[in-house]
């Protein structure tokens, strides 16, 4: 897979994703974009206005804004559950990020041997990566930390050869386990999967390594809140 070398701040990306509305041309709202974050150049600028479209926006086939699933959840968070969907939807948009929460903070939590040496990280970002460039695989690796870090399955001290990486639980935002469920049937094109799947093995308990009861505690607040449903022992997403 290709290299994961571009940084974003998820502060300049709340204000562009804020600019999107359903229906908006995709070209209205990128000429909006420009300017709205004078303190970045316009290199910058474009590329962060093409990360958000390709990572966090649903463009239909007239070129408008669709009412996809994460603008459509975005739109309904508070603006703490905002700062966790964004976390989240970063770290999805590069399959690395879940290949290492399966390969490294999954097996690190069930031995309960928390630490992982940076080396392992090293050698799972080699193996993946299809470039024979250090520089890239540096950078992958970074930012994979970072998306890590930000989704609360790993936390980081120190700096260079004394730095220290250790696997942790994630405790989602719940309107961020209810959008992953969301993401999940839609991957999956079902409607709906077993109640117990969701909270023991669906894309919200293996991304964010969360525990069983806090995996439950997310599906009653969605349940509660309508954005998700459940019919005897099935749970799915409202439209």
């Amino acid at each position: 897979m290709k290299s994961w070398t571009r940084t974003l701040n998820l502060d300049d990306a709340h204000t562009l994703l804020a600019l999107a509305e359903p229906g908006m041309a995709l070209s209205e709202w990128t000429d909006t974009c420009y300017g709205r974050l004078p303190h970045l150049s316009v290199p910058r600028q474009r590329e962060l206005i093409r990360m958000i479209r390709d990572g966090f926006l649903t463009i239909d086939g007239d070129g408008r804004i669709a009412d996809g699933a994460f603008l459509r959840t975005y739109a309904q968070a508070s603006a703490l559950g905002q700062i966790d969907m964004m976390a989240y939807q970063w770290a999805l948009s590069h399959p690395l990020t879940l290949i290492a929460v399966e390969e490294l903070i999954a097996p690190a939590l069930r031995r309960q041997v928390f630490e992982i040496p940076l080396a392992d990280v090293e050698a799972l970002v080699a193996a993946h990566i299809d470039t024979s460039s250090a520089e890239s695989l540096r950078k992958t690796r970074t930012v994979l930390l970072g998306a890590l870090e930000g989704i609360g399955v790993l936390e980081t001290r120190g700096t260079g050869q004394y730095r220290s990486l250790r696997a942790t639980h994630g405790h989602p935002h719940p309107i961020s386990f209810g959008y992953l469920v969301m993401r999940d049937l839609i991957a999956r094109d079902e409607e709906a999967m077993m109640a117990s799947e969701v909270s023991a093995s669906s894309l919200g308990v293996r991304l964010t390594q969360c525990t069983p009861e806090h995996a439950r505690m997310c599906v009653a607040w969605n349940l509660e809140h309508g954005i998700l449903w459940q019919d005897h022992d099935e749970i799915g997403a409202a439209a």
